[in-house]
């Protein structure tokens, strides 16, 4: 990264787009904490995070996909989201011995979160399909119900829209702008389907040579002579 600075609004659904190699996928693994920086500061909420690990940005309300899903693929649709919230009472061999009326209590409302997670990205048909069974783009849609398990402040999207039919994006791009609107979770999503950003997305922010080149609407961004020369007229 080169000097990288950036500021994302609450709530907004930020579009990062840049040539391969512009750095988009290092900034995700530097915010979420899979890779550490060597410099700079990351703040969410006004608290710092840079030097965190993965599992500590996750208590604090940020989430990541990948552009390739990782879905439990031997469990079924449900099971992959009631494994979201943690801790879970029956976690504990010993609380699970001793209160199991507790346990039975917290799995019927992760179960009902869950049910509900599903109905919001359209997926409820699938309830107890195995998850490795689905369509790259079901994949995608249970990727971001599994964000919204865990209640999310800022959910990182690697490229939602890969491999992906334009049925299915249609259902992905609804529930990011529902879960924006209803929910007030911030996005930032990387990715190279321009029409996607383009009708999606607001601000979006453009990265070449690991630095932010422009910053702004979508109209901006498309009339920048410097987001042209970064893509050498080849833009997708």
């Amino acid at each position: 990264m080169d000097h990288c600075s950036m500021e994302v609004a609450p709530g907004a659904i930020t579009g990062l787009i840049g040539p391969n190699g512009a750095g988009k996928t290092t900034l995700f693994n530097l915010v979420s904490g899979a890779v550490s920086p060597s410099g700079g500061q990351i703040v969410l909420g006004g608290r710092r995070i840079d030097g965190m690990k993965m599992h500590q940005t996750f208590e604090l309300g940020l989430m990541r996909t990948f552009q390739i899903p990782r879905e439990m693929k031997r469990m079924t649709v449900l099971e992959n989201l009631m494994l979201v919230p943690a801790p879970q009472i029956g976690e504990s061999i010993w609380k699970a011995w001793l209160t199991p009326w507790r346990v039975a209590r917290e799995e019927r409302r992760i179960e009902s979160k869950a049910l509900e997670a599903l109905d919001f990205v359209k997926l409820s048909h699938l309830t107890n399909e195995y998850a490795g069974n689905l369509s790259t783009g079901q994949k995608k849609l249970l990727e971001l119900a599994r964000t919204l398990m865990a209640d999310p402040k800022l959910v990182l999207l690697d490229e939602p829209a890969a491999g992906v039919n334009r049925t299915l994006l249609r259902d992905i791009s609804a529930s990011i702008l529902l879960a924006s609107v209803e929910r007030g979770v911030t996005f930032i999503i990387i990715e190279h389907d321009m029409h996607l950003v383009m009708r999606l997305c607001d601000p979006i922010i453009v990265m070449a040579n690991g630095a932010v080149i422009a910053k702004g609407t979508p109209t901006q961004v498309q009339e920048d002579p410097r987001v042209l020369e970064a893509y050498l007229g080849s833009r997708r």
